[in-house]
């Protein structure tokens, strides 16, 4: 009796289980059914929003390297032994300052032997002219006299410069970024490099501008400038000069932006991007740059009324912060859709994302 009662029982859960599984089957298909008409009839969720009204700007955008507002190599003009350095490199001078000096000994040799025929000469013109007063000599003697004291003045004033170039002066402000020789080097005139110079209390960087951005680059007066050696840190720069010439292998033009450095974190040689605002709108349309598409015809964007999606063509501006300015085709008062839009079709119906 108990085995028929266990027989019974076991009937009965094998046929609730198949009963469960036949439900489930059942669910399963009405979804699945569902989900196939929704497809069929082309219904898309997608997310809606509004365009923004803000301000856009139209940048420019460059790369360059810092210069030194003012550079100098600085050169010998007389041939000898360098005597000795008075600075080294990094050092902070002023205008005037001596640099290094070039054995004399040669030089004012020179010098005092041009000096003594000028006294001669000068001697001899004061006789001659007592001569000529007393009618002892001729006014040829006197010329003569005149042009011999003239030649030896003015082989006199050159030896001086010729001795005061053995003082190597600082031409004008200034560090002293290199110096190429040691006391006892025989220098010669012209070609041997002593020194190298450069201002740093401004900076400049030359900018190569297309030929197509040249007439919005009138405009501009001010740029921004960052340097990769110092993140964090943005500078104001001024548009100086333009070179007014455009280079015929590159099709660019050079302008010369100019930085104030007092505090010289500004090193020349730093890699630079230069940032030029060309134009700035106020209350501007614009959508989230993701929310373009585009075809063969240019860009568009999908609108949403009465649950159904409406392709609209625009005309994209300056795309920034991720938002891209449209010129033409919205208004600003539309309902566009921002996420889904790759699968909607011009008139098909959608589902909006709550």
């Amino acid at each position: 009796m108990e085995n028929k009662i266990g027989s019974k029982k076991k009937i009965f859960w094998g046929l609730g289980v198949l009963l469960v599984l036949l439900v489930i089957i059942v669910i399963r298909f009405v979804v699945t059914s569902s989900d196939l008409n929704s497809r069929r009839q082309g219904v898309a969720l997608v997310k809606i929003q509004k365009p923004f009204h803000e301000n856009v700007q139209s940048i420019l955008s460059y790369t360059g390297d810092a210069l030194p507002i003012q550079q100098a190599a600085i050169y010998a003009k007389v041939a000898g032994n360098l005597d000795r350095n008075y600075v080294e490199m990094g050092t902070f001078v002023h205008s005037g300052t001596l640099l290094a000096l070039i054995d004399t000994t040669e030089l004012y040799q020179i010098y005092q032997q041009t000096g003594a025929t000028h006294d001669n000469t000068l001697l001899l013109f004061e006789r001659t002219k007592q001569l000529f007063d007393k009618s002892l000599a001729s006014q040829q003697d006197v010329d003569n006299a005149k042009a011999a004291m003239k030649v030896a003045k003015a082989n006199f004033d050159a030896a001086a410069t010729h001795l005061s170039y053995a003082h190597i002066i600082a031409p004008f402000d200034g560090f002293v970024t290199a110096r190429f020789l040691d006391a006892g080097a025989l220098v010669t005139a012209s070609t041997t490099t002593l020194f190298t110079m450069m201002n740093l209390d401004s900076v400049k960087i030359i900018v190569s501008i297309p030929e197509k951005d040249l007439q919005q680059m009138y405009r501009v007066q001010t740029a921004s400038i960052m340097f990769d050696a110092l993140p964090g840190q943005k500078f104001t720069g001024h548009v100086s000069r333009f070179s007014q010439a455009v280079d015929l292998s590159t099709r660019t033009m050079a302008i010369e932006v100019d930085i104030p450095n007092r505090s010289r974190v500004i090193k020349p040689g730093m890699f630079a991007t230069i940032v030029f605002a060309v134009d700035q709108k106020t209350n501007a349309v614009t959508v989230p740059s993701d929310a373009l598409l585009k075809d063969d015809s240019g860009y568009y964007v999908f609108t949403v009324e009465e649950s159904k999606a409406h392709k609209i063509s625009v005309k994209t501006g300056v795309e920034q912060n991720a938002h891209t300015e449209i010129l033409a085709g919205l208004s600003g008062e539309e309902t566009i859709i921002i996420i889904g839009q790759q699968f909607v079709k011009d008139g098909s119906a959608v589902s909006i994302q709550k």
